[in-house]
């Protein structure tokens, strides 16, 4: 199995958190989950714990946004072909022939 990059656990993380506390959490809650952001080998400095919050703040917003579950494309159904009708073939008339007088 592939290995994830840490940028992959800590956005998992991220949507995790966002998800579990429904869009809203406390200090508490943040300074937890900085914690478990260092805990991936992220040095929080102040400027990563911003952008970290920013980030944070962006899947909030798209939290609220989406619908609660993806939703599924039906799949189109094949169409069948039709053959094309041949119109019918006419019969051609026999021109009637007048009737030849026979006078005699």
């Amino acid at each position: 199995m592939a290995t994830t990059h840490n940028l992959q656990q800590m956005t998992k993380l991220l949507g995790d958190f966002v998800v579990k506390n429904h869009g809203a959490w406390n200090h508490d809650q943040w300074e937890a989950l900085c914690e478990n952001v260092t805990a991936l080998g992220v040095d929080m400095d102040g400027s990563l714990e911003e952008h970290l919050g920013l980030l944070l703040e962006h899947l909030r917003v798209f939290y609220f946004c989406m619908p609660l579950t993806p939703q599924r494309k039906t799949k189109a159904k094949a169409k069948t072909k039709t053959k094309a009708k041949s119109k019918p073939k006419t019969k051609e008339k026999k021109k009637a022939t007048p009737a030849s007088s026979e006078t005699s």
